[in-house]
């Protein structure tokens, strides 16, 4: 006769702490974590601890179905709000409004860079004026901002027409730091760690040889095994021709160096747009120029090592000269996300392995007054983070962070 064996009453729901922690909650987009600390206390110190948002940040950029970028998208109606889009399925449109938590008039806000879930933001106190008043980190999804001390920093740090910011993650400092460029050939670095700026020294620096054009403008800067990544456009003192290239900032040496373009093979003059790209391993240049008086054509390479070009796209027809302004994203399935100001602003995806003109690209729906200001990854990188590590020390002492978690609290998830 078969034996019944009797339930062990000892079996318990409750998950040890070591795996709710360490193997499920890092693994969580970012906006649900920042909903679970309201859990409770417990919850909230180890979610804001430094070790988890690191823990979380690691799955965040190794994991490619987590990895989505967000599109800023600014209201352009007092109080100022923010709305992202998904770039990865741009036709679902605008998140829901979020308030942005400093006071700020649209039209005096500027995006400039981001790196890690942190948006640098300049903030001026007239629409026009030509100086920042402030420069501000800020984590759009928690809200989290600091103002940038101006400590040891110059005025051409907060001019607006100045060089561009570069926003970095030095590793063997851990540190956030912010790189300016100014208009006459300086490089200022602001370190959130010390909470001040330094001068960097142009003979070192590599920054004086390769900026000797009569007028620069650079573009938005991109971040790649610890190094940053400008377009720089300008016109030589020889004849006025334009020269294009791609300025890299080594964030461990701390120097520039000019990394030549490929030859386009049309006239300088047609180029309308010079655009950087990149995914989780290489940078990629987009070339738009005029064709004619109604078409846009495009070229597409990727850079393989620092010089090393590959022609991805040698030519495609783009739809018209209204519907496509520049690339704003290379999506994971190697789709473009763009975008275009004709009756509004636009959100398109389109495929470069067809002819553009051909298919039948698809819109978003959503129409804004003004396009995305910027793109970001979700995390929990507070840059109040030293601040937090204190709090942090002080939790463990008091034996906080580490108590087991109820079953009470899991079924709230």
């Amino acid at each position: 006769m078969e034996e019944h064996h009797r339930p062990n009453k000892k079996i318990t729901t409750e998950l040890p702490h070591e795996i709710l922690f360490y193997n499920i909650l890092p693994r969580l987009p970012a906006e649900s974590l920042h909903r679970f600390r309201y859990v409770s206390k417990q919850w909230h110190m180890f979610l804001s601890s430094p070790e988890f948002i690191k823990l979380h940040l690691h799955h965040v950029t190794n994991d490619h179905h987590q990895n989505h970028h967000k599109l800023l998208v600014l209201s352009t109606t007092a109080p100022c709000n923010l709305h992202t889009i998904d770039c990865e399925s741009p036709e679902s449109g605008l998140s829901r409004s979020r308030p942005i938590p400093f006071k700020v008039c649209p039209e005096n806000m500027t995006i400039m860079t981001s790196c890690n879930g942190l948006v640098c933001v300049g903030i001026t106190k007239r629409k026009y004026d030509d100086k920042y008043h402030n420069l501000i980190l800020w984590n759009p999804l928690t809200g989290d901002y600091k103002k940038l001390s101006k400590s040891h920093s110059c005025k051409e740090c907060y001019e607006v027409c100045g060089g561009p910011y570069g926003l970095y993650y030095s590793y063997s400092h851990d540190d956030y730091r912010l790189l300016r460029v100014t208009h006459d050939r300086h490089a200022y670095i602001y370190s959130l760690k010390s909470d001040s700026w330094r001068k960097l020294d142009s003979s070192t620096s590599d920054l004086k040889s390769i900026t000797c054009l009569i007028s620069e403008s650079w573009g938005e800067s991109i971040v790649q095994n610890e190094k940053v990544y400008f377009i720089k456009q300008g016109k030589r003192r020889t004849l006025g021709h334009l020269s294009n290239s791609i300025i890299r900032f080594d964030t461990k040496t701390e120097k520039f160096r000019k990394i030549e373009t490929p030859c386009f093979g049309v006239r300088r003059r047609a180029c309308l747009d010079f655009t950087l790209l990149h995914n989780d391993r290489h940078i990629y240049l987009c070339v738009i120029y005029k064709e004619n008086s109604v078409e846009l054509s495009a070229k597409f390479w990727r850079m393989d090592g620092d010089g090393d070009w590959t022609e991805l796209i040698s030519y495609l027809i783009l739809p018209n000269l209204y519907c496509i302004q520049k690339p704003l994203h290379l999506m994971r399935n190697g789709n473009w996300v763009t975008y275009c100001l004709h009756s509004g602003c636009h959100l398109y995806k389109l495929d470069p392995e067809r002819r553009f003109c051909e298919m039948s690209y698809s819109n978003t729906g959503d129409e804004f007054d003004i396009p995305p200001r910027g793109k970001y990854i979700e995390t929990l990188v507070s840059p109040n983070r030293y601040m937090s590590y204190r709090l942090f020390l002080d939790a463990i002492a008091d034996d906080v962070v580490y108590q087991r978690v109820s079953p009470e609290i899991l079924q709230t998830i």
